[in-house]
């Protein structure tokens, strides 16, 4: 899934959107395409998890939950999407999410520090934070 913008500006109910780029409508998915929509659900709170600590976590990512719990019950339930137990098993997302971003942790780091100093961020942008550039002055 290709990302189109991400903000840590509030729109509307949702703190920080990310959005993705418009793409041809589907009616198959694959696996890996249903995982990266969970981890970009699941990916704000694990960050925020890992940058500020237990403790200071917030509830602002409710929805980000409730649509990476009905896509991960999906590809069991509905889609029988899974390496354990075919039909009957359950995804981890939360562990993968976590662990994709600590073995991206620089990036992590850059991209939010770009987003504190920009707030916004376009497709272009991102890929130039995140191949560890640093962004033109604005």
């Amino acid at each position: 899934m290709s990302i189109n913008k991400a903000t840590i500006m509030p729109q509307g109910p949702t703190f920080g959107p990310v959005s993705p780029l418009p793409g041809d409508d589907r009616w198959n998915e694959t696996r890996a395409q249903l995982l990266a929509q969970m981890d970009i659900s699941m990916g704000a709170r694990v960050a925020e998890e890992l940058i500020f600590g237990t403790d200071h976590i917030a509830t602002g990512a409710s929805s980000d939950f409730a649509n990476a719990t009905k896509m991960a019950k999906q590809m069991v339930i509905k889609f029988g999407i899974s390496e354990k137990l075919g039909v009957m098993t359950y995804s981890d997302t939360g562990k993968l999410t976590k662990l994709i971003l600590k073995s991206h942790a620089e990036e992590h780091k850059n991209l939010a520090e770009a987003l504190l100093t920009y707030e916004t961020l376009g497709a272009k942008e991102i890929q130039i934070v995140l191949e560890g550039k640093k962004l033109e002055v604005r």
